[in-house]
């Protein structure tokens, strides 16, 4: 370890820091142990034994959140930084100290935002830091000089295996493990998929046998071991803005965290370093925007909570639930459907609109399934001892009338692409490969040749029944456009999670042309188009509007 560096960087930079309260007696030993890609679902529903364990005995919160994007590199380089991309800069993927869309707000060494490793070796150079990470862009994302043991290895059983055996070694002060296997298994199979799960489950094995390590090293009692994640997802993707993939697990166990605790107060991804810090008993740099998480800390002062979480207590969930990033009720052609509502939690009663109201402490109280028998915005929340208790849920119940004489609907075209495409191609150079009839703009249902790097375009006339000035949104990964009458009126291209863009047109009674354009690189894949507009409440762009292109 290059201690001199250290030392002289230490002279070099002004930390203005927070005087560091007694609370308890720091931990001697801190190991992170981030899971990329596991959500508080995979947590919940999976078999997690030793973390479930760790929760009972420890601190935990299964609504901690990280920041925007949802992309794996802004979120691990939040957990080391205890800031968000705004100060530290780590937007992307592909990020690289020197190549960035803007600056660190500040600089700690060789260009990069002071690190939770860099603040404990200028504090303490003595100490034995490692960093554990089996995806290697990981490394990307920091200072490698302030880090005594430095490894990527190539699976989640050898870096588990490698991490055990430093522990024993070493006994470090402050270790870091990234496992990716799960981030991997949500992308080929899915979240949710008994596959996702079964990843979770190893994960879960292999933080007890690093657990078990601290026990073999004669640690265990002065060790805090931290369990969390990056993102969580949606379908085979991440890097959009819904709950299911901002949402992450957070477990504190071990030295000086309070036993029995489910943290009902806001965390942040950012407040992890924080966290270590105040555990450590190093001081935190005015730059970091993270706070130690109070409510797990022995000792540490319960904060002055006059706002409650939002999230503490889970949205009813509508049924029909469908799969991946496409909300809860679905389409129905011909025929009427029935909703269902089914509260995940121990306690309160479930209240519903049907007409895109926000629901109150005197709407409906469901207490059985309801016939739908029209296009019907369902939104539903939960209350506990007469008071909202959760955020509201919407399910999108669509029913279409579709005959020979009045079809309804769009057609679409598909088109291969070429691998490593990263926006929407030119459809005056391509050929399709395949065509259909479709009764929204969405990829559900679509028979297509392939998955990754294919390209759709849809195409159908809207009737507008009211002249007046409408919205349109386009949710899509990857990228999308939007055009009216051959004008674009929504660009939502690029690389992409599902990300959301909009735009207006004012538009005159009668038909005009919609087309929808379409592309998914690799991964998850996803595309919804909404409207709005005079006595149209937003909504997908309703297919009983809708005329196939002949």
């Amino acid at each position: 370890m290059l201690h001199n560096l250290r030392s002289l960087t230490l002279a070099a930079t002004a930390l203005v820091a927070l005087a560091t309260p007694a609370f308890a007696e720091p931990s001697r030993h801190v190991i992170i142990i981030g899971v990329d890609g596991m959500s508080t679902d995979g947590v919940r529903t999976a078999r997690t034994p030793v973390m479930h364990e760790m929760m009972k005995t420890g601190s935990s919160s299964l609504h901690a959140r990280g920041v925007l994007p949802t992309t794996s590199a802004a979120n691990w380089a939040s957990i080391l930084n205890g800031a968000g991309p705004e100060q530290h800069g780590v937007t992307k993927n592909d990020w690289q100290v020197g190549d960035f869309n803007f600056p660190t707000s500040v600089t700690g060494s060789g260009g990069f935002f002071p690190s939770l490793f860099q603040i404990v070796t200028d504090q303490h150079p003595e100490w034995e830091v490692g960093s554990i990470y089996q995806w290697d862009g990981f490394g990307n994302l920091y200072d490698h000089r302030f880090v005594d043991y430095d490894v990527n290895p190539k699976t989640e059983d050898e870096t588990a295996s490698l991490a055990a055996d430093y522990i024993r070694r070493k006994k470090p002060n402050l270790l870091f493990i990234h496992l990716d296997h799960v981030d991997h298994v949500g992308h080929a199979d899915g979240h949710g998929t008994p596959q996702y799960y079964q990843a979770v489950e190893k994960a879960d094995r292999l933080i007890g046998l690093i657990r078990q390590a601290t026990v073999d090293a004669g640690i265990d009692k002065d060790t805090t071991i931290l369990v969390t994640s990056d993102h969580g997802g949606v379908g085979k993707g991440h890097g959009g803005e819904s709950l299911a993939e901002l949402e992450i697990p957070w477990i504190a166990y071990g030295h000086g965290i309070r036993a029995g605790r489910d943290v009902d107060q806001p965390i942040n991804t950012f407040d992890t370093p924080a966290t270590v810090a105040r555990l450590l008993g190093v001081k935190i740099p005015y730059a970091w925007l993270g706070r130690p998480v109070a409510l797990a800390l022995e000792g540490e002062p319960a904060p002055d909570q006059v706002y409650r979480t939002s999230s503490f207590y889970a949205m009813p969930v509508i049924e029909p639930v469908n799969a991946g990033n496409s909300p809860s009720g679905g389409l129905f052609v011909n025929k009427g459907a029935t909703l269902t509502i089914r509260n995940p939690n121990p306690a309160g009663e479930v209240r519903y609109t049907l007409d895109n109201s926000t629901p109150t402490a005197t709407s409906t109280l469901y207490s059985k399934p309801v016939a739908i028998t029209r296009s019907t915005i369902v939104r539903a929340a939960l209350f506990v001892d007469g008071k909202p208790a959760s955020v509201p849920t919407t399910g999108y119940f669509r029913l279409v009338q579709d005959t020979p004489a009045a079809p309804k609907g769009v057609t679409w075209h598909a088109y291969a692409l070429p691998e490593g495409t990263a926006r929407l191609p030119d459809f005056n150079r391509l050929s399709p490969i395949a065509s259909g009839h479709a009764y929204e703009f969405s990829l559900d249902g679509l028979t297509l040749p392939q998955t990754d790097n294919v390209a759709v375009v849809f195409e159908g006339d809207l009737d507008i029944v009211t002249a007046g000035s409408y919205g349109f949104i386009l949710a899509s990964d990857d990228g999308s456009k939007l055009y009216i009458d051959g004008r674009t009126v929504v660009d939502n291209d690029g690389d992409h999670g599902v990300v959301s863009a909009n735009g207006s047109a004012d538009l005159t009674p009668g038909k005009h042309r919609l087309r929808v354009e379409y592309f998914n690189g690799g991964g998850g894949s996803w595309l919804g188009a909404y409207y709005q507009g005079p006595g149209v409440a937003r909504q997908f762009i309703d297919a009983n509007r809708l005329t196939p292109v002949k």
